[in-house]
């Protein structure tokens, strides 16, 4: 499999391995590739960090064998469908998404997670400075990304630094302001936008919830992307990948994707199916572009916050009569 791990810091990109410069080990790697094959690049969230072994994306979700018994990982690179040379180049990108002290709170008077939320954009600007290369080393050839969480916020506040946007990006329940997405976008030099696959899930709403409360906010109002981006925004497209006409449509296009369980942040990638579904995603090319995927009924809308949780722990909530897009969906499938 064709995977280079990168490892970001304060002082800058290095290879995983560290041992020979980045820029020559990517030019090796992008030569090697057929003039179709897939450029991904892979942004971890929360907690990981590649100077931290059990922390380590390397060893972990960018793995092919992040090992056994761990619910919560699964190697993103496989999933993707990169098991060969021929498959393209899957790039792992790590950064130090936890804090040197779990005493932040105590001490700064902030969370540890609200100091990585700062830090991220720094990152981005890192990431735009490696897409940049890539894009100058091939021209021609897109550069897709999958974010998870925080690393979300990271692949898009690259955005503004670069010449040329991105191809695709997934982002999967996204940490992030409505907001402030849009200024990045908003701020992304000339008219090329990238396709952008956001990613929620109702079994998301407290993550979701508790990310508002604890990201630092200077000014900002309003929600987080995970119930969706509100009004229309070119290139942008909302799957709740929870909802049931979603799970039906893609069940239709021959993915195996289960039912979503109630509650779990990590279950974006660790569902059976999900990654079969980003595979499709960001591999074919022809009627999964957001302008077609548009045109289906399921990806219009979002349920609205809690309406999986509450039911389900005996609290009052109407549900919709039934799902409108589900039997449009499945019709024009």
């Amino acid at each position: 499999m064709a995977y280079l791990g990168i490892t970001a810091t304060a002082a800058g990109m290095k290879t995983a391995r560290g041992t020979q410069p980045l820029e020559s080990v990517l030019c090796h790697h992008l030569a090697r590739l057929e003039a179709d094959a897939p450029v991904v690049v892979l942004i971890h969230g929360f907690r990981y960090d590649p100077a931290r072994p059990g922390n380590d994306p390397h060893r972990g979700l960018f793995s092919t064998d992040p090992g056994r018994g761990n619910t919560r990982i699964r190697s993103w690179p496989g999933g993707l469908g990169f098991s060969g040379d021929r498959d393209g180049l899957c790039i792992g990108f790590g950064w130090p998404a936890c804090t040197a002290s779990p005493g932040t709170i105590a001490v700064r008077g902030r969370t540890s997670f609200a100091a990585v939320y700062d830090a991220a954009p720094e990152y981005g600007r890192m990431l735009a400075r490696l897409i940049r290369f890539i894009q100058e080393s091939a021209p021609g050839r897109p550069v897709d990304i999958l974010a998870h969480s925080l690393g979300a916020r990271v692949a898009l506040s690259s955005l503004p630094h670069l010449n040329r946007a991105p191809g695709r990006m997934v982002l999967l329940g996204a940490a992030e302001f409505e907001v402030n997405a849009r200024a990045f976008l908003a701020a992304l030099p000339g008219t090329d936008r990238p396709e952008i696959y956001n990613v929620t899930g109702r079994f998301n709403d407290i993550y979701d919830a508790l990310f508002e409360v604890a990201a630092p906010r200077r000014g900002v109002r309003g929600r987080s992307l995970g119930c969706g981006l509100r009004g229309e925004e070119p290139g942008w497209l909302d799957i709740q990948i929870d909802r049931q006409a979603v799970t039906a449509w893609f069940q239709f296009q021959g993915l195996k994707l289960q039912q979503a369980p109630r509650l779990c942040h990590w279950s974006f990638y660790t569902r059976d199916g999900t990654l079969a579904v980003y595979q499709a995603i960001l591999r074919r090319r022809p009627g999964w572009d957001v302008e077609t995927l548009r045109r289906q009924a399921c990806f219009r809308g979002q349920d609205r916050r809690w309406s999986r949780l509450l039911p389900a722990i005996g609290l009052p909530w109407t549900r919709p009569a039934e799902d409108p897009g589900l039997a449009e969906s499945l019709e024009n499938a």
